[in-house]
């Protein structure tokens, strides 16, 4: 239900400095407490930002207030500024609880991220801030992983809390997302990083709560960094009553946008919407494009998601599934746990081996079709006795049989390879086969592109079922064919510039050594 069905509904924005302001769709606000100015879009800009949304009549969206969790830093340290015993630096940037800055820790003397949350003004003394600091100190601190950042200092100054994180270099996920969709196997890298993050938390007892590409940090070595546990919950202390819409709702599951409570499988949904985002450089929703706040909530419970019409061929299928299954309106149907995630994940990160030489390759061949070859022949060589011969020529029907089971040892062959997975010569070679992205082939693929392999000993088990039927002459034009077609694919295989035969480009497959 888009916001254009309640022409009259009451849009009213929480201002940082506390007070609850009515939002005209033509003149904006005004607070009277601080005399700010906000536009009649502040609702429309703030679908990337982590709010907390109060549905006073959720199903017609009648009213809602809208709070930026951004702090207002009053007041804020200069560079040269001392907080306790570290020396502010430079700013990085506003947090979902407060500002950031580069800070050197002069007792230990390293850099650290200095976050640091100031009351905003006309707020109250309380010491709900410095509690909601806590409560992220500790949720990020126990959950010590090498993709999660880690805290090494928690300050309880009711005044100025602040807390000391690892300094991680690189940069946020989302300002990479700037340049666009990120290699596949880029993507499956750091949804395996994240998932196991986020699977340690789960073995605390804690849901992260507010997953989102701006939350993610890639350090300079390419290893993730998962932080800002703000809206983390201890699941086991989460209630089932209607609670606060909180988080980022371009990433809100729709049971979040539903006020239901947080859960591991609302943030499976987050994940996924942030590896949709990464793969295709853009939301799953096309009304993102409006950017309206309840439009955005709605979509995430009613909308379709809008995979590309065509199926990029740089993309496994297999991760379509994958997303389809994080991105489930239902969380039944999503993952049970990370472990069940992990597993789809491994299956589909791309082997990074080295691809083998042609040389190499065309033992493995010569070495399996001997093989073959030399069944078959072990299979006929009882009937060329010519006592035999003798038998068979008075016994048409019992030639064809014998033809037809010549012509069976070539497709049980495969069969048996790509039951296995390999065959003889390429496990004498460490070699692998493997699709287009590096990934295990189904055996259907395995089991044709291995018959075709072994097409020549097909033609001369067929070209004896011909002789055997009487047609000969079609025996003869076939070995010519399968000569020809030789040539032609060893021929492409040296021009290629991989290496690559052409049955590997017909059927999208590579070589690899399995070392």
């Amino acid at each position: 239900m888009s916001e254009d069905a309640h022409p009259t509904a009451e849009r009213f924005y929480q201002c940082v400095c506390g007070e609850v302001l009515a939002v005209d769709n033509a003149n904006g606000a005004r607070c009277s407490s601080c005399e700010r100015q906000y536009s009649s879009s502040i609702l429309n800009e703030a679908v990337a930002d982590t709010m907390s949304i109060k549905m006073f009549d959720s199903p017609d969206f009648a009213a809602t207030v809208i709070e930026h969790d951004t702090a207002k830093i009053i007041d804020a340290p200069k560079m040269g500024d001392m907080i306790d015993h570290f020396r502010i630096v430079n700013p990085l940037g506003q947090g979902g609880m407060g500002a950031v800055y580069r800070a050197l820790d002069e007792s230990l003397q390293r850099y650290v991220a200095l976050k640091i949350i100031r009351r905003p003004e006309h707020v109250e003394q309380d010491a709900s801030h410095v509690q909601q600091l806590l409560q992220e100190a500790r949720a990020q601190a126990r959950v010590n992983h090498p993709n999660v950042v880690h805290i090494y200092y928690v300050s309880r100054d009711e005044s100025a809390p602040y807390l000391a994180m690892e300094m991680v270099g690189g940069e946020p996920l989302s300002k990479q997302l700037t340049n666009g969709p990120l290699f596949f196997e880029d993507v499956i890298r750091i949804a395996a990083q994240l998932a196991s993050a986020l699977r340690q938390a789960a073995r605390f007892d804690i849901v992260h709560g507010d997953i989102k590409p701006s939350n993610v940090l890639i350090a300079e070595d390419g290893n993730v960094k998962l932080s800002d546990f703000g809206l983390s919950r201890r699941l086991s202390e989460v209630g089932s009553d209607q609670a606060p819409i909180m988080g980022t709702p371009n990433y809100l599951s729709p049971e979040l946008a539903s006020g239901k409570p947080l859960s591991v499988q609302s943030d499976l949904y987050s994940l996924g919407v942030t590896l949709f985002e990464m793969t295709f450089g853009r939301l799953p929703y096309s009304s993102s494009g409006q950017a309206n706040v309840l439009e955005r909530l709605r979509a995430h419970r009613e909308d379709s998601v809008e995979f590309p019409e065509v199926w990029p061929a740089e993309l496994p299928v297999g991760w379509r599934d994958v997303l389809e299954r994080l991105l489930s309106k239902s969380p039944n149907d999503r993952y049970a746990t990370y472990d069940e995630l992990l597993v789809a994940l491994e299956r589909l990160r791309p082997i990074s081996l080295p691809q083998t030489g042609r040389f190499v390759r065309a033992l493995a061949w010569l070495v399996d079709m001997a093989i073959v070859s030399t069944t078959q022949q072990l299979v006929s060589a009882p009937w060329e006795v010519p006592m035999v011969q003798n038998i068979l020529q008075n016994r048409p029907l019992l030639r064809i049989m014998l033809a037809l089971a010549s012509l069976a040892i070539p497709f049980l062959a495969g069969l048996l390879f790509a039951k296995l997975g390999s065959s003889a010569g390429k496990k004498l070679f460490q070699l692998r086969i493997v699709d287009r992205h590096g990934l295990e082939l189904k055996q259907s693929v395995l089991f044709v592109r291995s018959i075709t392999q072994l097409l020549p000993l097909w033609i001369l088990a067929a070209s004896r079922f011909f002789e055997a039927i009487g047609i000969a002459e079609i025996g003869a034009l076939l070995i010519m064919g399968v000569v020809i077609g030789m040539f032609v694919d060893f021929g492409f295989a040296l021009f290629h510039k991989r290496g690559q035969a052409l049955h590997d480009v017909f059927f999208g497959t590579r070589v690899v050594l399995d070392v």
